[in-house]
């Protein structure tokens, strides 16, 4: 049988709030490893959780910088590609204090169910890259190299 919507929805409302608490020992647990993620420009691969940690953790103060204060997400469609991996297409809505919408990104997941519950293996990025530069430049915050 494959993975439901609602296992699905459950998994991103999970992944949403380990962003919104800056918990990246919690979100690495919502990966498989090694984990992949690929762009336009670049793909990137962490092989361990500790490293998935470290790189999320290095993005955190440029997320206060721009002032994220919470995350929210909406599963846009998912495909089976087997009773145990989706590929799910999902929209995260970055949040200010106030609740004002700072930005949106678009992004595609592969999602396996292990057996004890569901881990992304690989993201690809849509739209990330140039929303988060765009973000930057309106909020006069200088991106990292």
């Amino acid at each position: 049988m494959a993975i439901s919507a609602n296992r699905i929805d459950d998994y991103f409302t999970r992944y949403a709030a380990t962003l919104t608490n800056l918990d990246a020992g919690a979100w690495a647990k919502l990966w498989g490893e090694p984990g992949v993620i690929v762009d336009d420009r670049a793909s990137m691969v962490a092989e361990s959780r500790e490293a998935m940690v470290q790189g999320l953790s290095m993005s955190f103060p440029l997320y206060k910088k721009l002032g994220l204060a919470s995350v929210r997400h909406e599963v846009c469609d998912s495909t089976a590609v087997s009773e145990k991996l989706a590929l799910v297409h999902v929209r995260f809505d970055f949040v200010d204090a106030d609740g004002d919408a700072l930005s949106d990104i678009t992004s595609y997941y592969l999602l396996r169910d292990n057996g004890f519950g569901l881990q992304a293996t690989v993201c690809i990025e849509t739209d990330a890259a140039e929303k988060l530069q765009t973000l930057a430049a309106e909020r006069g915050v200088e991106l990292p190299g």
